[in-house]
């Protein structure tokens, strides 16, 4: 029946239901709009699209009975069976049980058929709520993964900032040992380390909460993130599918891949060991002079051995035993024994160079690598940064790179410490060593067009 009333109730043009039906000269009902684009090329010549009879004139009436027909039929019989509330053509008045992948919408079954919808693909709503559903659930579980990444950040930044205060806590214990062991070279430091001791404690709790509290925001916003899509998977077909497109796109925006992202802060450096003031050195200092036999062939010597500085081209020199044939390096006639002892080398220009101690039995023949390990405690300049030459190498931190660098040696205690001699700020002290009762020898090691002075 339902059917029936259907096919009397629909205009034969675009197989709808009338709106604004007229009627024409033969009797047949059309909607207006239909009937007046059939006819809009004729002229003189009216024909019906279904009778082909034909007028003169475009006699439209309006079919007001036929009208009032069709409003009650679709409140009634052209209703359809629908669920529960579940929502109807507002058009049609039938159940919207496909989806427009086109409008991306969901339509009736007599929408489907209709000159607006007829090219277009469309699906079972059911099947395209699930299609959406499964794309919702993919996107959740990127930003459940980017959540675990986060929390697994914010773990290891706890971590990190812990480990860094206990070593801070290990290091404050060393600086009082180190002022009793030094005595008077480091009276009076001992305010200072602790005080930037402090402010480094501040430092690392004050980054760890910014970094925490910015991966919490983080995560507290994927949370929120996950639960509307897990909310949005629940809905029904009809909710789901509304407003998805905008969703699917902020979404797919957001899980884009990212530039490699800007991880936390890291905690600053610890400091190193302070020395004192120049004033203080002066009683230890010694007076050198650099031994040829040592030198590399492109280092040359003053006659009155203080200074040595780099040639373009090699020397012939003999083969000495004890001269270094491969590292461009040359050590002090005096070896240094049991006390203190402390010297000043004035560093001239050149981006690349090196200066300290080394055991009187270090290799001279072939490369060698200037580190603790094959007995040279060093500091040096590689472009326009000061190093420690440990393994491996620390960045010294300057306000200017240095002029004069003194060295202190405390054979004893297997102590060598560098200092900023002009400015008197303490460069790097390396921690106890054993020279196994060897002397040590002062050293210089000179990259291309630098130059080295002994004080005084």
């Amino acid at each position: 029946m339902a059917q029936q009333l259907r096919a009397e109730a629909s205009c034969s043009l675009c197989l709808d239901l009338f709106q604004e039906p007229v009627s024409i000269h033969c009797g047949h009902n059309f909607c207006r709009s239909c009937i007046e684009r059939c006819w809009q090329n004729s002229r003189g010549s009216f024909p019906c699209p279904s009778c082909r009879e034909t007028a003169p004139e475009p006699g439209l009436r309006p079919n007001r009975e036929l009208a009032g027909i069709i409003r009650i039929a679709q409140r009634l019989s052209l209703r359809g069976t629908a669920g529960p509330g579940e929502p109807l053509c507002h058009r049609h008045g039938q159940p919207l049980k496909l989806f427009c992948e086109e409008e991306q919408s969901p339509v009736c079954r007599v929408c489907r058929e209709s000159r607006e919808h007829r090219l277009h693909s469309a699906v079972p709503i059911e099947e395209a709520a699930q299609e959406h559903q499964e794309k919702f659930q993919a996107h959740a579980q990127i930003l459940k993964d980017r959540r675990e990444k986060l929390l697994g950040l914010k773990a290891a930044e706890e971590g990190k900032s812990l480990d860094l205060l206990e070593r801070v806590d290990a290091e404050r214990g060393k600086v009082r040992a180190q002022v009793k062991e030094l005595q008077q070279l480091l009276e009076g430091q001992e305010q200072l380390l602790l005080g930037r001791l402090a402010k480094l404690d501040r430092e690392i709790v004050r980054r760890q909460e910014e970094n925490i509290s910015s991966l919490s925001e983080q995560i507290s916003a994927l949370g929120r993130q996950i639960q509307e899509l897990e909310e949005k998977c629940r809905q029904p077909p009809w909710e789901l599918l509304q407003d998805s497109r905008d969703i699917l796109s902020r979404l797919e925006k957001q899980n884009a891949p990212e530039p490699v992202e800007n991880p936390p802060e890291e905690p600053p450096e610890l400091p190193q060991e302070n020395a004192s003031l120049k004033e203080m050195l002066k009683k230890f200092q010694v007076s050198l002079t650099l031994d040829p036999d040592t030198a590399h062939p492109r280092l040359a010597l003053s006659e009155d051995g203080k200074c040595v500085r780099w040639e373009d081209t090699r020397r012939a020199v003999p083969d000495h035993p004890k001269r270094f044939d491969s590292s461009r390096c040359v050590l002090a006639r005096e070896g240094l024994g049991p006390g203190r002892h402390f010297w000043e080398v004035q560093v001239g220009a050149g981006a690349a160079w090196a200066l300290g101690v080394a055991k009187e039995s270090v290799r001279r023949k072939g490369r060698i690598s200037v580190k603790p390990e094959v007995g040279i405690w060093a500091v040096g300049q590689c472009g326009s940064q000061c190093q420690a030459l440990t393994s491996p190498t620390v960045p010294i931190s300057l306000p200017e790179a240095p002029e004069v660098v003194g060295v202190y040696l405390d054979y004893e205690a297997g102590r060598v410490a560098f200092f900023d001699s002009r400015r008197e700020i303490p460069m790097f002290a390396y921690p106890p060593a054993s020279f196994g009762g060897e002397r040590v020898l002062p050293l210089l090691c000179l990259g291309r067009g630098c130059q080295f002075t002994l004080l005084p």
